[in-house]
């Protein structure tokens, strides 16, 4: 499957349907999006059940972030690139 380029219904704005999204999607059995990633962001954030975010300092390089859990105190936390970083090298582990 290639990427798909597809027109944002809410701010008109032209954005990829990449790949590896498409798959997710299919995956879990979902309709292709019709909003850009932001604007699927900003109607996340602004639902009823949008989950609750917390402030947190990344232990591995400093940056502010927010994660969608109660961080626990004595266990790491990581910002999102740090996170994804260590995801992807486990891959290759």
């Amino acid at each position: 499957m290639p990427d798909v380029e597809t027109s944002c219904v809410q701010c008109k704005d032209a954005f990829l349907f990449t790949e590896k999204e498409q798959e997710t999607f299919y995956q879990r059995n979902m309709m292709p999006p019709q909003r850009c990633p932001k604007c699927r962001g900003k109607k996340a954030a602004v639902g009823n059940d949008a989950p609750k975010r917390f402030e947190i300092v990344c232990d591995h390089c400093g940056k502010h972030d927010q994660v969608p859990f109660q961080p626990k105190v004595g266990r790491s936390v990581l910002c999102r690139d740090c996170h994804e970083a260590s995801r992807s090298r486990a891959k290759f582990a």
